[in-house]
């Protein structure tokens, strides 16, 4: 191992040697092999608030000759006269003689190896090659230096590090300590492309910025003992090049404020979860003290899991990435009530999981809590085992090996394909939709032996194509969307139907909405075709959700507003059929008016000769009775309207006009003297 590397090839090196090392030799870079950023300064006129705190290098030699000479000079420093250039210079900058003083004594503590450097440890003197000294970037702050910038990349690539590259940050800069990482220092133009087995925070180190090693694949970060502020530390285990399998954290154990168990990161004693150690399984059990779990606890970029079990201490969780799954949270918990109102689908645990779906108890009966998981698609499926195979072949040196014969990546590739073809698509997806019996969800109508009562906030957020809702179900709470449901059924006895249910767009309608339901919330069966069981009507649904015509809790127990529906037609509001609604509405006038009625008549007409041709291909008896009462079918397009009936080999709607053109025939001409017969007697019975 190079004592004085900032990065280096660990595949050899056990990660626990390298944290060892590193915090009994914290290097000290010197001046010349950083590039001093300077901090942005006030222009003419402008001022600043609070300003810098003066800096003057400690030793005027070289860094390295020692613990002793920068004592000697900080000697001589603190010996100068009232008129001393340093001192006259702080009075300058408002500083007082105590903060002076305890600026000095700060510094001296950390050139001769006190508090700020590891017990015992000594300080290595680190050498940088000259191609690679402005590679590590640090700007003067009042207490130390702050790394802004470090430039991963070409450092492994002078160590030939590959993907399991250690990376030491420096602990001093001419025997100045760093205290603080900023944001940038690791930029993604700075790490794109190397894998990091460890990452080390020098003791030194007080403060990391939020996500500072967002773009780093670092697969273990250690913070050092000093570090006091460790902003929110996304993971995003996809997002970073290469792509993470893990990550995990480890925490010198004389830090005061973190610490970690089994790679994962607490504060606050392990009463807080900072992040917890990935990727995860199907089933995940929170820390019985953890008490709050931070924004960032939980890495994205993997399969979360699809259960979470946690303690009654639990108290607030800010992560929301995985609310998907379901949480099995004691109702005495203090976060249950905010995990409830955000819609995380909560069990207790008494809760049973039945076919790959979750159903919890009340006093009523069963709860459907979650539906079945949705499926992984074939291209996500086909890419992962692609990828795993590209990876095992180019770590068995499939490259080199490419021109003897041995597969390359892309071969590996096609080879998994081809292997993922003959297994078969039993329980694969075509356009997200699992193929074979996950087709249907037919829920039960008891579970363990109670009636299943209600379906849960969220428990549906997707749903197979088809969906069965049994007699036994009263209330189906909000966000159900049941996204990629076709086919809908819904029995006789629901009574409320929650706010954003079965908006898929996909529903294949006319959706029949049982008599029985009394409530259904706004955003529901969006852009979806919908007959209200209790009045017959057939309506059609924007998706527009400030024009929605549900209504919950009606009087009159028919849970649509038909006089703002009909305020929609009559303005040409879009509508996924506009045409088919028009139809529909006068073709069952439930609440209808005569003025409406003739406008909605008039801007049917507007449509022409498409009008006569729907109504020839879908319309039956009822319409065609309900067009005529309206005046829509009348003398002027009567002709018309049979010679189309006619050739969609629509009988009994042709046989009706004829009868009822024959009643108003004989009514009209009842006494009067035959005569020529006119087109329309022609079609006579």
């Amino acid at each position: 191992m190079n004592e004085n590397a900032l990065v280096f090839r660990c595949a050899d090196i056990s990660v626990e040697d390298v944290i060892e090392h590193a915090i009994k030799n914290p290097l000290n870079l010197g001046a010349s092999d950083v590039d001093v950023v300077e901090a942005a300064r006030a222009q003419e006129g402008e001022v600043w608030s609070p300003q810098l705190l003066p800096y003057r290098p400690w030793t005027e030699g070289d860094a390295g000759e020692g613990a002793a000479g920068a004592a000697d000079d900080l000697a001589s420093v603190r010996g100068g006269t009232d008129g001393d250039l340093f001192v006259v210079g702080a009075l300058g900058m408002g500083i007082t003689d105590e903060e002076r003083e305890e600026l000095l004594a700060q510094a001296a503590r950390f050139a001769v190896g006190g508090e700020g450097a590891a017990a015992g440890g000594a300080v290595g003197a680190g050498r940088i090659d000259a191609g690679l000294r402005d590679a590590v970037k640090v700007r003067q702050d009042a207490d130390g230096y702050a790394l802004v910038g470090f430039d991963l990349r070409r450092f492994a690539e002078a160590a030939d590090a590959g993907e399991d590259a250690a990376v030491v940050l420096p602990a001093f800069v001419d025997g100045v300590p760093v205290v603080r990482i900023a944001a940038e220092a690791f930029s993604r133009r700075f790490v794109q492309g190397v894998g990091v087995r460890v990452l080390v925070i020098p003791d030194t180190v007080r403060s990391v910025a939020a996500n500072a090693f967002l773009a780093v694949s670092a697969r273990r970060i250690h913070v050092g003992r000093s570090v006091e502020l460790l902003g929110e530390q996304r993971c995003d285990l996809a997002g970073v090049s290469p792509r993470l399998a893990r990550r995990e954290y480890s925490v010198d154990a004389r830090n005061k404020r973190y610490l970690a168990r089994d790679g994962s990161l607490y504060a606050d004693g392990g009463r807080e979860l900072l992040f917890l150690a990935s990727p995860y399984g199907e089933r995940v059990v929170l820390p019985a003290d953890a008490e709050r779990v931070a924004a960032a606890a939980f890495a994205e970029g993997c399969e979360p899991p699809s259960v979470v079990d946690c303690g009654g201490a639990l108290a607030r969780v800010e992560a929301r990435n995985w609310d998907d799954a379901v949480w099995r949270c004691p109702e005495e918990a203090p976060a249950h009530r905010a995990l409830a109102k955000r819609g995380v689908r909560l069990a207790g645990p008494d809760a049973v999981e039945l076919d790959g779906c979750w159903y919890d108890f009340d006093d009523e009966g069963a709860v459907l809590v979650a539906g079945p998981p949705q499926p992984v698609s074939v291209s996500r499926r086909f890419a992962e085992q692609a990828a795993v195979r590209a990876v095992a072949v180019r770590k068995a040196g499939g490259d080199a090996d490419a021109a003897d014969g041995a597969p390359s990546p892309f071969a590996a590739a096609a080879e998994a394909a081809t292997e993922f073809a003959a297994a078969g698509y039993a329980g694969s997806t075509v356009e997200g939709v699992s193929v074979g019996e996950s087709e249907v969800l037919a829920l039960p109508r008891e579970v363990e032996g109670r009636p299943l009562v209600r379906i849960g906030v969220r428990a549906l957020p997707w749903a197979p194509p088809s969906v069965i809702v049994p007699d036994t179900v009263r209330v189906i709470e909000r966000d159900n969307a049941c996204r990629a449901t076709k086919r809908l059924v819904l029995s006789e006895g629901l009574e409320a139907i929650g706010a954003h249910c079965f908006w898929s767009r996909k529903l294949d309608g006319p959706v029949v909405v049982p008599a029985s339901v009394r409530s259904v919330g706004e955003g529901c069966f969006e852009y979806a075709v919908c007959r209200l069981a209790r009045v017959g009507a057939v309506v059609h649904v924007s998706a527009n959700q400030l024009s929605s015509c549900w209504l919950a809790d009606a009087a009159d127990g028919v849970p649509f507003d038909f006089a703002r529906y009909d305020e929609m037609l009559r303005q040409g509001e879009s509508l996924p059929d506009g045409l088919g609604a028009l139809l529909h509405r006068l073709a069952v006038p439930y609440r209808l008016d005569e003025e409406t009625r003739a406008a909605l008549v008039r801007a049917l007409r507007s449509q022409g000769r498409p009008a006569l041709e729907r109504v020839a291909r879908e319309g039956d008896v009822a319409m065609v009775r309900a067009l005529v009462e309206a005046g829509f079918i009348d003398d002027e397009v009567f002709e018309r309207q049979i010679e189309l009936l006619r050739a969609c080999n629509r009988t009994d709607c042709v046989a009706y006009l004829m009868e009822l053109h024959r009643e108003q025939r004989e009514a009209a001409n009842a006494g009067a003297a035959g005569g020529a017969k006119s087109l329309r007697d022609r079609f006579a019975l």
